[in-house]
C-alpha cells in the first residue's frame, strides 16, 4: 500500500514504562519541555528531519544550517536505546521522538496548519484509499481496514501555538501499527515542533495511557 511505504520510508532515519516517576525533557532555549517515565531512554538525534520539501533539492550548505536550527530527542521505552528503529512501526514497546525546528524560508511559506496532518503520512491520502477499499469491498474493509483514523482534532496552546493532534492505524505485513502525532506551528508560523510515538496497536493499547500523559505533559512557551 502506497501510504504504507511512505511511512517506512519517513520513519527509518529517525531515532520505558513500569514506575510513576517521571523525568523532563527540555530545550530551555525553545520554550519546550515535556515529561517521560523515568524507566524510559532518551538521546539526542542528528537531524535534519525534512518536512514540506524534497531533501534532494537541498544542498550540503542548507542542510547544516537547518541541521543547526533542529533540535531532536529520541524516545524509547524499551531497556536499550535503539537510535536505528525509532519509529519502528511493529515496535512491541513506545518508540518516538520530540523536535523542535526552525523552518527554511520556503517551507514556512508554502505550509499550512491542514500540512501538519500529512507530515509523516498523507492521512488525506490515506483517508482516499481508505474509501476506495470500502467502495471495492465494503464488508472486508471495514472488517480489515488498511488504515483507520482514531483522532483528529484542533490543538491550541498559550501563545499562539496551534496545531493537529492525531491517533492512526495502520495496516502493515506485521499486523497493525498505531502512531500518535502532535504537529505545532508558533503564532508566525516560522517553527515546528512535533511530539511523535509508534508501535504495535497491541503496544499502543497496554502504553495507551503513558503515551496520553506523555502528549498532555507537551509544553511550549515560545522565547520571544
Amino acid at each position: 500500500m502506497p501510504v504504507v511505504s511512505a511511512l517506512l520510508a519517513a520513519i527509518v532515519v529517525l531515532a520505558g514504562c513500569g514506575s510513576g516517576r517521571y523525568e523532563y525533557v527540555t530545550n530551555k532555549d525553545a520554550g519546550t519541555f515535556l515529561k517521560i517515565p523515568s524507566s524510559w531512554q532518551h538521546q539526542p538525534m542528528l537531524g535534519p528531519a525534512f518536512v514540506g520539501i524534497d531533501a534532494r533539492n537541498v544542498s550540503p550548505e542548507a542542510a547544516r544550517v537547518l541541521a543547526s536550527r533542529e533540535w531532536v530527542v529520541g524516545i524509547d521505552a524499551a531497556a536499550k536505546f535503539d537510535d536505528k528503529n525509532l519509529l519502528l512501526p511493529d515496535a512491541q514497546e513506545p518508540k518516538g521522538f520530540v523536535q523542535v525546528r526552525q523552518l527554511l524560508p520556503e517551507e514556512a511559506a508554502t505550509l499550512s496548519t491542514n500540512d501538519l496532518r500529512n507530515l509523516l503520512i498523507s492521512i488525506d491520502d490515506a483517508e482516499r484509499e481508505q474509501a476506495e477499499e470500502i467502495r471495492r469491498d465494503p464488508e472486508g474493509a471495514r472488517l480489515a481496514p488498511h488504515f483507520l483514523l482514531l483522532t483528529d482534532e484542533a490543538v491550541r496552546k498559550d501563545g499562539g501555538v496551534h496545531g493537529v493532534h492525531l491517533i492512526y492505524q495502520l495496516r502493515v505485513d506485521t499486523g497493525l501499527v498505531t502512531i500518535d502525532q502532535t504537529s505545532l506551528f508558533d503564532r508566525d508560523q516560522t517553527m515546528l515542533y512535533q511530539l511523535v510515538f509508534a508501535c504495535s496497536a497491541w503496544c499502543y493499547d497496554k502504553h495507551g495511557a503513558q503515551i496520553n500523559q506523555v502528549q498532555t505533559s507537551f509544553t511550549i512557551k515560545p522565547i520571544t
